[in-house]
């Protein structure tokens, strides 16, 4: 029984280590004390000093009583410092706007900025193009903000007018009210997307999703095919290995240490030079540094696919360790009518890495070339 004791004494120890450990690196040091306080009650090597000194065993139902009621101030102190930004740090969010604002800058074409009040809070749109030109919507993939099509921007606003939407609740000038209440399954993605184009003037348009943005994309077509001409997925989440990924990027915001955020950007991105040029340091801060509100992608059901009734053109990268397999994902839709699916030597930002053979294949699908 000492040897059980003993041994769960060390993993609990050292399970609220990694906690108190996740609570310093993401700014919350003061949640930190009370799982101090819970490893070194648990810890047996303290454990037996304080019983020296005290000069008889703690009992095993005082320490439980203890760990409770510092696990009970550990809720608390969590419940009363809701955090108010999706930034750790006001340094994150400084930083990460001010590489946001000169990804902007180098826009090759004219722009507008506009804020549509929702009802989560404002939309930031980045909008370019003709103005008499067809409209089109862009999703961008997480983590990379509206600005992440500036590779993609100079030849569609060649036939579009498009508008480039900060996902709400993810990094970018979009801006939640209130961190509890934002857009969290599918139809309520949609009805934010077509709330959106309302404001912004835009009827029916074809879309072009990437990643997050695809499975956003995914669901306007499913929720509102009235409102889409056709539809573009870029490595759309949903549609193959999102559970695993969405849990390595999540460990990864608890310990976001440098060598973590390294690999894990390059793991998610890849390490094409082109996206660690362009999206190195910002994907690292990120990772350190953003705690996104947003709907989790769920997987895209087969039957799902067959209902959609618009034409989709699906991008896969051969290399994307977010979606996985592309064969696994073709297999998913491989029922599903009107449907193109192309595969790239790419990983998961197939737009970033090869703009000119996506661009051509985008516009090629809308029937523009």
């Amino acid at each position: 029984m000492d040897t059980v004791a003993l041994a769960l004494g060390w993993i609990l120890s050292i399970l609220f280590g990694l906690l108190a450990l996740s609570m310093f690196l993401t700014g919350n040091p003061i949640q930190a004390i009370p799982l101090i306080a819970i490893i070194l009650l648990l810890l047996p090597p303290v454990r037996g000093l304080l019983q020296q000194v005290i000069g008889r065993p703690i009992p095993g139902w005082l320490i439980a009583v203890l760990v409770i009621a510092l696990l009970a101030v550990f809720v608390l102190l969590s419940t009363r410092n809701k955090p108010t930004s999706i930034y750790y740090t006001p340094e994150h969010e400084a930083k990460l706007m001010s590489m946001y604002d000169a990804r902007l800058q180098a826009w090759p074409v004219p722009f507008e900025t506009r804020y549509v009040d929702t009802q989560y809070g404002k939309v930031h749109v980045i909008v370019s193009g003709p103005d008499q030109a067809p409209p089109l919507l862009l999703l961008h993939a997480s983590a990379v903000s509206g600005v992440s099509w500036l590779e993609n921007i100079e030849e569609l606003n060649d036939h579009f007018r498009t508008y480039a939407i900060d996902t709400i609740g993810d990094v970018g000038r979009s801006k939640l009210e209130d961190l509890e209440h934002f857009p969290g399954d599918g139809q309520e993605l949609s009805d934010l997307v077509a709330d959106v184009a309302d404001k912004l003037g835009v009827g029916r348009a074809p879309v072009v999703g990437a990643s997050q943005g695809g499975f956003i994309a995914t669901n306007y077509a499913l929720h509102a095919p009235e409102r889409v001409e056709k539809v573009v997925l870029l490595g759309p989440m949903g549609y193959a290995g999102t559970s695993a990924s969405v849990i390595r990027i999540m460990l990864a915001a608890m310990f976001p240490l440098k060598p973590i955020r390294e690999n894990t950007a390059r793991w998610a991105f890849g390490d094409s030079s082109a996206v660690q040029d362009a999206y190195g340091d910002w994907l690292q801060t990120v990772v350190g540094g953003v705690a996104s509100k947003q709907a989790r992608p769920k997987p895209i059901a087969p039957e799902q696919m067959e209902n959609l009734q618009v034409p989709v053109l699906l991008v896969l990268g051969a290399r994307d360790n977010l979606v996985g397999d592309p064969e696994k994902a073709r297999q998913l839709v491989h029922n599903a009518p009107n449907i193109q699916v192309e595969v790239v030597d790419t990983g998961h930002l197939v737009g970033v890495e090869k703009p000119v053979l996506v661009n051509d294949l985008i516009l090629s699908f809308l029937g523009v070339r």
